[in-house]
């Protein structure tokens, strides 16, 4: 019921801003008379002759909601945490708060990186707090049922993905055997 009632809300004001802003269109339409026009007119080449000069002066305006969407987000909060973006695109040279890759470095094959090292870059961030039901580092309990699966199931699983784990944790630059090195260090803090 409670998702109607915002569903509801949130159309009604949706309706509401497209009433207002035809009503808006409506207003300044019937506002262009030919003696307005021709105030407009005489208005727009004084404007030109000092335009340059309020150009330099003039910080370019920063959009504002409407007030219906201000009503929505102070009536909702939760609805705007729930759309807000789940992610955020970086391009290399510019700065990201992202720091997966620049903490870890480029891959080597010839020299692939210690458990510990891709644990600490990519694997504490769902081991530490047990994230989506994800075992925590140095959990014996928890890592016992895994262990007994047997470490190459926890290989594959930590390869491919599994459950809400994504493949080689979500990052996919790493070399299998820096992953694999990784769920060693992990299973050898769980004995």
């Amino acid at each position: 019921m409670k998702k109607v009632v915002m569903l509801s809300a949130a159309t009604l004001l949706s309706i509401a801003g497209i009433a207002v802003s035809q009503a808006a269109d409506t207003a300044s339409s019937t506002a262009s008379t030919p003696a307005a026009t021709a105030s407009a007119t005489a208005s727009a080449s004084t404007a030109s002759a000092t335009a340059p000069a309020a150009a330099s002066t003039a910080k370019p305006e920063v959009p504002q909601d409407p007030p219906q969407v201000q009503k929505l987000i102070a009536l909702y909060p939760n609805l705007i945490a729930r759309i807000a973006p789940q992610g955020k695109v970086c391009f290399e040279g510019q700065e990201c708060d992202i720091s997966i890759t620049a903490a870890l470095g480029a891959a080597d094959p010839n020299k692939p990186r210690e458990g510990k090292v891709i644990y600490d870059g990519v694997c504490h961030t769902c081991h530490t707090t047990g994230l989506l039901g994800s075992p925590k580092l140095g959990d014996k309990a928890a890592w016992a049922p895994r262990i007994g699966k047997g470490v190459a199931t926890l290989h594959t699983h930590a390869l491919q993905g599994f459950n809400a784990m994504p493949a080689k944790g979500g990052n996919t630059d790493l070399l299998d055997v820096e992953v694999t090195n990784a769920v060693d260090y992990m299973v050898e803090n769980a004995k």
